[in-house]
Formats: C-alpha cells, sequence, structure tokens
C-alpha cells in the first residue's frame, strides 16, 4: 500500500534566489580598517563566505553535499546500500552537470586556531591582524599559501615547526601612525596561530573505497577541500552562499523593475559520488555539481531614486511630492513625533552600501553603510533635513562653526540640493549624507519577496531550455577559472571541465488503460482524452449536483452553455447523468456573506433533486485566492461537500478540454503568512493505487517531523479504512513511505521518529502481527542542482527541446558511492530545463528488486489524476501537497482576520504598511507566532455521520 507524506511549512521569503550579502568590501569612515595588504593569492575576504555566521556545530559546512551519514553525532548510519543497478529499458548515454575531480591532495593539510586580541574580539580587528605585513612576514616563512575562514581558523600545507606562532602586532605602525611614547603599546595586540589538528586528505579515498567508515576525519578533509575550492570565487566574485556573481554582459541580468535587477551567475559545490565510470573514461568519487545562479540585487542608482522606486505601493506614478509627504513624521504620543509607516519601510534599506559623488577628489570610491535614515521625534513635522540639521567642520571655509549640511554642499561643492528636504542617512563613523549625493553601489543581494509582477518577470528570466541552460553552466565554468586558480596549483587540485557522461536507463513507458481501449503514449509521455471512456465508471449516476454564481458574474444562458457541454463531455467519458439541468442558484452581487451563499446552495440542491448534493460547482468572479478558501471551509468542513471552483472566463468559454479536466485548482500559499507547518499524509484507497484519500493537520510552527499524536489521529484512521475497504480484513504485508521536505541531516530522524511512532501506532491497533509488515521508505526531493543534458541531436535519448525523455533512470557516476539513491526524470517539460527527482531509498526491509520499484515508481507517475502527461514526482507526495496547500482553507480563524495567505495575504500587508497596521511580530508585546498552531477544523460535521464520508474522497483534488 503506497503512501506520501509532505510537511509544509511557510516558503522562505525568497523562493527565487537565495542567499544573502555578506560583506561588498571598502570602509565606512576613517576610522575604519586600513586596506589589506597584498599577497601571492590575493586578499582574503576575512569572513568564510559560505559558512553561516555564529557559533560551529558539528556540521561546519552546510555547503558542501555531504551524505547523510555525516549528520550523525556518532557518524553511525544504516541507510540501506545499492542492492543492484537496473538492467530494464534501454541504455542511453547522457551528460550531468557535474564535473569530476581528477586530482586532490592526499598529503597532510595543518589546521590552526587563530586567537587574535581580546577573547571577545570583533571579527574587523581579527581581520585587520590577520592580514598586518608583520603576521603575513611571518606565516610566508612557513608556507606560501594559507586559507583563511575569516575568523578562528586557518590551514597550510606545511606544518609549524614549533607547533606556534606567538607575536604582537602594533596596528599604529601598521597604519604608518606616530606611536604615542606615553602608551606605546596603546593599539598593540598579541596574537597566536596554534596547530589545532591534522588533516589526513588520504581519508577521503579510504572512504571512498569502503577500507574505512565516514567518521569526522573524512568530514574535516571534506569541509577542507570544499573551502579550498571556494575561496578564489570568493576573492572574484558577489558571494551568495554556493552562488558566485559577476557584473556579466546585458544578456545575463536584467531589470524586472525600477527597484530591482535579476542576474545569472554560478552555483558551485563540491560533492561526493560513484566512483566507478558508467560510460567509460576515469571516476574518482569526487567532483563538482555547476549550475546556473539566478539572483536578484538591487538596481546601482541614487538613493533617493531607490526608495521612491522601493516605497510605492501608493504612489505608482513616483510622484516626488507625494513620497516626500509620505515620510513626513506623523503625530505621537506627548507631543513627540513617530515614524510614518512608509518611513519604517524605506528603513529595509538599512546596511545597503553606497558611494558619495562628492569628496575630497570629486571622484570618491569610498564605500559607506546605511546604518539608519535620520530620525528624531522632537524635530518638528517636516522632520530632520538637510536645512535644519547643522554640524561643525574641523576644516575648510566653515571650521570650528555650525552650519547646514545645505548649505556645506552650497559652499564647499557649489551644489544646490534639490530634494534638501528629504530624510538623511547616517552611517556608523563617516557622518550623515543627504540621499541625492548617494549612489548605490552594484552587486547587493535583494532578500525581500518579490511581488507577482517582479516574480512573473524573474520566471521569465530564470527558465531556459536545456541548450542556453548548457551554455550558462559553461559559462559559469569558465567564471570559476579552475585552471587558474592558484589555491587550486598550489595544493594539487585539477579538475576535469568537461561534464560528465553517465550511461543512463530509459524505462519502459507503460500504456495507459480506458475502458475497451488502451493507449501507448510512446517515449514523449502524452495522451489526450478525446473519444475516451473512464476504465471505471462513477460507481452513483450524477443526480443531485448545482451551480452556484458568486457575484452575478456570468448570465444564465451562457451558465447552462456550459452544463451542457460539461454533460456531453462527461457522459462521453463513461460517465453516467440523471438529472442533465442541475440547480442554478445566483448569489447576490455584493453579498460578501458566503457562508450563507453555501447553505443556500446545499439547501436549494438538495431540496430540488431529493437527495443530499454530491457535488456543488461555484463560478467565481476571478482568482481570489480568500473567496476560494471561505468556500472551500464552508462546504468542506461546515456541511461535508465535495465542491469545484471554477473561474467565470473558463465557464464562458466552455471548452471540452477544460471540461475533461475540470478539477482545476488555484490554491498556493504565500510567503511571511502567519500559518503554521501543516503535515499532510495521503494513502492509497484502492487496488491499483489511483485514489487517494488524504489527512491534514497543523503540526506546529517550523517542525519538521510530523508528531506521534497527528500519526495516530491521521494516519490510523485512513489505514484502518484500507484494511476494511480494500483489503478485506486482512491488513498489507508491505508499505511504501515516499516522505519529501526532509534533507539529508533528517533522514536519521525521519526513521527514529516518524516511521517508528508508525510501526507503533500499527502494532497498538493490529497486535504482534503488524510487526511483520516490511516497510519501504524513500525521501524525494527536487531540491538539488542535478540537470540532465542529452547530447546534441540524440533522438535516442531527448526530444526536440534538449530534455531528457521521460523515463530517464540515472543511479550512477553522480550518486552516492554506496547507498541506495537515484535520479529519475519522469515527465516531459513543457518548458526551461526538466529537473529529475533524486530518490533515496533510507529503509527496505522487503529488499525490492530494483527493476521492479524504479519501474513501480515511473509507472505511478502516469497515475496522477489531474494530467495528460506523467508528472515529475511520485503521485502519492504530489497528492500530499495538493492536501496540505488546500487545508489552508480549513484553518480556525475567523473571516475578519482577513487572509492568511495568498495574494490577498499580501495585498494586506502592503495595505498595513500604508495605513499603519502592524505586520507580523508586535515590536510592543515582544509576541510572535505561537510554539503551537490551532488545530484545523474537521472535514465534515462530526454530528452528521453522512458528512463524514468526505474524508475518504480525494476531496483536496
Amino acid at each position: 500500500m503506497p503512501s506520501g507524506c509532505a510537511r509544509r511549512g511557510a516558503p522562505s521569503a525568497d523562493q527565487l534566489a537565495d542567499g544573502g550579502l555578506q560583506s561588498y568590501g571598502g570602509y565606512d569612515g576613517p576610522n575604519d580598517p586600513p586596506p589589506q595588504q597584498s599577497t601571492p593569492f590575493g586578499p582574503s575576504l576575512g569572513y568564510d563566505p559560505a559558512k553561516p555566521a555564529g557559533k560551529m556545530t558539528r556540521i561546519t559546512n552546510t555547503r558542501v553535499e555531504l551524505p547523510a551519514v555525516a549528520y550523525s553525532y556518532e557518524f553511525s548510519s544504516h541507510l540501506p546500500n545499492r542492492p543492484a543497478i537496473n538492467t530494464s529499458g534501454k541504455p542511453v548515454n547522457i551528460r550531468v552537470n557535474q564535473f569530476k575531480v581528477t586530482k586532490w591532495p592526499s598529503q597532510d593539510v595543518y589546521q590552526y586556531d587563530i586567537n587574535a586580541g581580546a577573547a571577545d574580539a570583533k571579527k574587523g580587528l581579527i581581520k585587520v591582524i590577520w592580514e598586518s605585513r608583520a603576521l603575513q612576514t611571518k606565516l610566508k616563512e612557513i608556507s606560501p599559501c594559507w586559507l583563511w575562514d575569516g575568523n578562528k581558523i586557518a590551514w597550510s600545507s606545511k606544518p609549524m615547526p614549533r607547533g606556534e606562532i606567538r607575536t604582537r602586532i602594533n596596528l599604529d605602525v601598521e597604519k604608518g601612525r606616530q606611536v604615542d611614547p606615553n602608551q606605546p603599546d596603546r593599539n598593540t595586540h598579541l596574537v597566536v596561530v596554534k596547530h589545532s589538528k591534522t588533516i589526513r586528505m588520504a581519508v577521503i579515498q579510504g572512504y571512498l573505497s569502503k577500507q574505512m567508515a565516514f567518521d569526522d576525519s573524512v568530514l574535516e578533509a571534506i569541509n577542507f577541500l570544499d573551502h579550498l575550492m571556494r575561496q578564489w570565487p570568493s576573492e572574484l566574485y558577489t558571494v551568495q552562499k554556493r552562488n558566485f556573481f559577476s557584473r556579466g554582459t546585458q544578456t545575463q541580468r536584467v531589470p524586472l523593475d525600477k527597484v530591482i535587477e535579476a542576474m545569472k551567475g554560478v552555483y558551485s559545490s563540491v560533492r561526493l559520488c560513484d566512483p566507478k565510470p558508467s560510460a567509460g573514461g576515469s571516476g574518482t568519487g569526487l567532483a563538482i555539481n555547476v549550475d546556473v545562479a539566478n539572483g536578484t540585487f538591487w538596481t546601482s542608482q541614487d538613493v533617493h531614486q531607490a526608495a521612491r522606486n522601493f516605497c510605492n505601493a501608493r504612489n505608482r506614478g513616483l510622484d516626488w511630492g507625494i513620497f516626500r509627504d509620505q515620510l513626513k513624521p506623523m503625530q505621537g504620543n506627548n507631543n513627540r513625533a513617530k515614524k510614518s509607516e512608509m518611513f519604517k519601510h524605506m528603513e529595509k534599506m538599512v546596511k545597503l552600501k553606497f558611494t558619495v559623488k562628492y569628496g575630497p577628489k570629486n571622484d570618491d570610491k569610498k564605500i559607506y553603510t546605511i546604518k539608519r535614515f535620520h530620525f528624531d521625534d522632537h524635530a518638528g513635522p517636516q522632520g530632520v533635513h538637510a536645512k535644519n540639521y547643522t554640524f561643525t567642520p574641523k576644516t575648510g571655509p566653515s571650521a570650528n562653526r555650525a552650519i547646514s549640511i545645505f548649505d556645506y554642499f552650497l559652499q564647499k561643492y557649489n551644489v544646490r540640493l534639490q530634494f534638501w528636504d528629504f530624510p538623511l542617512i547616517e552611517t556608523e563613523r563617516a557622518g550623515t549624507f543627504p540621499m541625492e549625493v548617494c549612489t548605490l553601489i552594484p552587486n547587493q543581494k535583494y532578500q525581500y519577496k518579490l511581488d507577482p509582477s517582479q516574480t512573473a518577470a524573474m520566471i521569465k528570466f530564470a527558465v531556459t531550455r536545456p541548450a542556453q541552460r548548457m551554455e550558462a553552466i559553461r559559462h559559469g565554468v569558465g567564471m570559476l577559472k579552475w585552471h587558474e586558480d592558484p589555491y587550486y596549483k598550489h595544493f594539487g587540485v585539477q579538475v576535469d571541465p568537461n561534464m560528465t557522461v553517465t550511461q543512463a536507463r530509459l524505462l519502459q513507458n507503460p500504456e495507459v488503460n480506458f475502458k475497451g481501449a488502451k493507449v501507448n503514449p510512446g517515449i514523449m509521455g502524452r495522451w489526450d482524452l478525446r473519444g475516451k471512456k473512464f476504465l471505471l465508471s462513477n460507481p452513483q449516476p450524477l443526480q443531485s449536483w448545482g451551480f452556484c454564481v458568486i457575484g452575478e458574474c456570468i448570465n444564465e444562458q451562457t451558465l447552462k452553455n456550459f452544463i451542457h457541454v460539461f454533460v456531453q463531455t462527461y457522459v462521453g467519458h463513461g460517465g453516467s447523468v440523471t438529472t442533465k439541468s442541475p440547480t442554478i442558484y445566483f448569489h447576490p452581487k455584493g453579498d460578501a456573506d458566503l457562508g450563507e451563499a453555501v447553505k443556500i446552495m446545499r439547501l436549494k440542491t438538495g431540496n430540488e433533486c431529493h437527495s443530499t448534493p454530491q457535488i456543488l460547482f461555484y463560478v467565481l468572479p476571478g482568482r481570489d485566492s480568500f473567496m476560494y478558501e471561505r468556500l472551500k471551509k464552508n462546504n468542506e468542513c461546515r456541511f461535508g461537500m465535495v465542491s469545484q471552483m471554477m473561474n467565470v472566463a473558463h465557464v464562458e468559454r466552455a471548452q471540452p478540454q477544460y471540461c475533461s479536466n475540470v478539477c482545476a485548482d488555484v490554491s498556493h500559499a504565500s510567503p511571511g503568512s502567519p500559518q503554521g507547518s501543516m503535515a499532510a499524509i495521503t494513502m492509497s484507497m484502492d487496488k491499483d493505487a489511483c485514489r487517494y484519500a488524504a489527512a491534514v493537520q497543523t503540526n506546529g510552527h517550523r517542525v519538521e517531523m510530523i508528531t506521534d499524536s497527528n500519526i495516530k489521529s491521521m494516519m490510523m484512521p485512513m489505514f484502518n479504512q484500507w484494511v476494511k475497504k480494500v483489503n478485506r480484513g486482512v491488513g498489507p504485508k508491505h508499505v511504501y513511505y515516499f516522505r519529501d521536505g526532509v534533507s539529508e541531516g533528517q533522514f536519521q530522524h525521519v526513521l527514529d521518529q516518524e516511521v517508528a511512532d508508525m510501526k507503533k501506532a500499527v502494532i497498538e491497533t493490529y497486535g504482534p502481527v503488524a510487526e511483520q509488515i516490511r516497510w519501504t521508505v524513500t525521501i524525494c526531493s527536487k531540491r538539488h542542482h542535478i540537470r540532465f543534458f542529452p547530447k546534441e541531436g540524440d533522438s535516442t535519448a531527448g526530444d526536440r527541446n534538449g530534455n531528457a525523455f521521460p523515463g530517464t533512470l540515472v543511479e550512477r557516476d553522480v550518486t552516492h558511492p554506496f547507498e541506495n539513491d537515484f535520479y529519475l526524470s519522469s515527465h516531459s517539460a513543457i518548458q526551461g530545463t526538466a529537473r529529475p527527482v533524486h530518490y533515496q531509498v533510507i529503509l527496505d526491509e522487503a529488499q525490492c528488486n530494483v527493476n521492479e520499484f524504479h519501474r513501480m515508481v515511473y509507472q505511478h507517475c502516469y497515475q496522477y489524476m489531474r494530467s495528460t502527461t506523467p508528472v515529475s514526482l511520485y503521485p502519492a507526495v504530489y497528492y500530499a501537497h495538493l492536501a496540505s496547500n488546500r487545508a489552508r482553507a480549513h484553518e480556525s480563524a475567523a473571516t475578519s482576520d482577513g487572509p492568511r495567505g495568498g495574494q490577498k495575504f499580501v495585498e494586506g500587508q502592503q495595505d498595513n504598511v500604508i495605513y499603519g497596521k502592524s505586520v507580523g511580530r508586535s515590536s510592543e508585546t515582544g509576541s510572535g507566532n505561537p510554539t503551537e498552531a490551532r488545530p484545523l477544523i474537521p472535514l465534515g460535521n462530526p454530528e452528521d455521520q453522512q458528512s463524514l464520508s468526505i474524508r475518504g474522497a480525494m476531496w483536496y483534488i
């Protein structure tokens, strides 16, 4: 019995481009550290660009793609090894965007702890000390090349003769300043570089050759390699986690609007892989995955323009006067001013970096950071601006006397500020600047949620066909410059610049069965429903059903035409309809009581058809997700009714294809919403594993594992129903459990918590006989950067768009060296480059035959009920995703609370900014999302047993 699960949380704030800007360089005033000294290997960044800030945990570098065993505290793993290689289908050679590391250091590498200054010394001070001439001179006596993580760790290829260096660094001497004879040690700091461990690089080969287990030594060696491989690109480009961006050409970046631009860069990550080549050549077991990176950045422009363009929620015309008025202080308590909501919105630009147009040399390229926009609650209704803010220059004509910023720029630079009444920028140490003389530097990460128009533009920019993506990957390889990398040369790393070629298997597609006919979709994986009768007719004729028109958005004649086409199409597919003129109800325009509309519609349909309604159709005037959810909640939770929402545009066209695929769904969760995590479990409810029941419940906030209580309340009722109705009172011998939404570091948690709780719940209900059930647990993931690229013109492996055919299976070269994982591209991509799904079997008590298991996964992708093509992900997991998103409508929240997700929620957030309402967590009370989320309203009315039948239906589709 197959089942699927998805743990759904609120998506991250930025789904299309991840990462964060770390540092751009430059200074923030005269007291900043001096320029870094030149070295033969270029400047150090002063931080590990791919390592999160904060205290190190056991896994010190999440950028490297590690096997799941690396995340276990004891490094013990019971994940099953790959039992065999698939021999079904036909072999095809395809390229994958992985590049073999043909040589890496086998000699020891020495790791050192860096203690510079006081124990609580800031990273800026540690950076200055590390890059000081005095320390670098001593280090180069040992080795010409040092890697440094920007904080407390460094690596070298040579050992220190005495194991450590102790020296004092006088920063006054380093900066060329006069040393105070009365306090000669005032700016002197002790630095100790001490050997902490020896990294045995040979252990990587030992692990790959199965001569040793994955332990701390292997992890340390891989972490060093990953840092080594990122060091030089980090010095050359803007870094966002695993991604590197340069300014590129015009074709590599596009403006999404007047605020942000999109850029293409390169993603790079070192990974362990199968060391045995499948298509000839050599293999090593270590490779670099290179892919296209798509990022969003603030457009380089004057700060006042960027601020106006950014604060455009109620200023679409970008009028300067409106912008100025929106920033003015508001009346607060005790006759003190308070910031306007638009001023607060503008404060999201804090920490952005900029240059100034006027400086000592009139070409000042010194880089400053926005600390804050100046605000004084006693400044009056106009706020602080360039004419009422004064300071006392130390030099020049106005030395030692107060002068306004407006007058200062007029006297010193002969510049009359045009936007003098805009807020002023305050930096950390360099003073205060008018916005119009400041220009944002390029390549600064835009970290906020994209609006719908930005999202659409970003998708258009990011989606590319395989040929274009491959060209972008080649460009990325050129950016990485492996053959020129001085760190590679010093430590002896070599990378094959050609993509890995792997021998894949093209699995045989299944035939699609209809009543009295079979259709062979062929290698393209497509079929249609025209002239086809479904294999199984509906068990009951369509007798009690009706249409409710919301807001009088369509006239009766047009609706009746749609009903006529729908009935014809339904009957043509083998359905039986006894009531061909269903109930029609027009809910009055302007009546916002949708609950009453559902109540009237149900009652009217039941009375006219003399039986409880089987399904109700609702014609909606637009894509209003809040309206959709309110109607769904009333139908499903209040009355236990199956319903179908339809957009008026589709109903007006009345196309037979739409009628054949009338289960269109438009629900998606919104980033930033206060909704809790959702746990969804689906379970097959027929012998062909086509129909799935689904149960959904809140799972706390940011809770990854499905709780024990949810397993008992969600899984067991469906399990009992399967035993009773599908298997005639007999329990299953084998359970396939497909799990989505977990990373490698959570594999063991799934086994130790979720699967253990599931087994326990079944045994508690059915006794010791349930201990004989064999479980196969598989993790499904699309969060990876592996892509398939058939060779140009190879019609045996790829379609006309350059994508691999559906059914392309890869289980060598790019997979784990030993564990049971594989990549399967089961769908035909409509646009862009197809992304295969990565499956990893983490428990296989049944010892499934490889050929049969792969065939089951692939062929079930043809059984997804909303598509006439195979889908990319195992349907049980797809259905779990659908159910978790759909169940947002079942949240126990009053309608008056407004939307909690979807586009209406986003629009509400924008309105809150304008009208001064709180957004998100309250800074006044310190409150935020609770630890536990309120349970969902149950499906059906518990007092009406007939309404509970919806729980076994595919209500979510």
